[in-house]
């Protein structure tokens, strides 16, 4: 019996792994999966849904990132930046925009203002229920998340980012988002979120555990 030549397997190999790749995909636009590349969750796909009617602590959600301010928050972080923030835009959310930390996306149904790319969050507080900022990291309702410490600094960039010690009770009608990567942009940097800006819900569709942590930039925290 002839073996196939090296070459033939190779492109047998190839054609079927893109038609598994195409396969996935398909599934996913029928049943509304999104992608995740970051480091905030686990990479991979998730589903869509509805928006939670009743906010609750680890819930799963999209948001659109909070670039517009309403509540007096003390900022840390380059002072010519916090002092050249406009009234009502989040100084951390305008310097991840102008420093192009953030990805944008065609608008749509799950987009948001401004071509942003929505976030993929973890509900860790809710109106009435306590933060607090500490060297350790952040701790909710008496409750030390793990991965939260403050990243002051990127690669020598000084990040915008609220101060150790910082305490509130979560107002009405705004929530506190985490994400469980050791390196995710959350509301330790630019504070509780506005409910409204939640798009809808996430549930793990085809993910690979563990794999928020694939990127390890220079930092320093706190």
């Amino acid at each position: 019996m002839r073996l196939p030549k090296l070459s033939t397997l190779l492109m047998i190999t190839l054609a079927a792994v893109m038609l598994l790749i195409s396969s996935v995909f398909a599934i996913g636009r029928l049943e509304h999966w999104s992608l995740n590349e970051t480091t905030c969750m686990p990479i991979g796909f998730y589903q869509r849904g509805p928006a939670p009617k009743n906010l609750r602590d680890g819930d799963r959600i999209f948001l659109c990132p909070p670039v517009h301010e309403r509540l007096t928050l003390p900022f840390i972080g380059p002072t010519w930046l916090l002092r050249s923030a406009q009234t009502g835009i989040n100084p951390a959310m305008r310097e991840a925009i102008t420093g192009r930390w953030l990805d944008f996306t065609p608008q749509g149904k799950w987009s948001c203002p401004d071509h942003l790319m929505p976030f993929a969050k973890i509900v860790a507080a809710t109106a009435g229920q306590t933060v607090e900022i500490t060297r350790a990291g952040v701790v909710a309702n008496g409750k030390l998340l793990p991965n939260s410490r403050i990243v002051t600094h990127v690669d020598g960039i000084p990040v915008v980012h609220l101060p150790i010690g910082f305490h509130m009770v979560i107002p009405r009608d705004y929530f506190w988002d985490y994400a469980p990567g050791d390196f995710a942009f959350t509301s330790a940097y630019y504070g509780p979120v506005p409910v409204k800006n939640i798009l809808g819900s996430l549930r793990p569709a085809l993910v690979i555990p563990g794999s928020q942590y694939w990127y390890t930039p220079t930092t320093e925290k706190q």
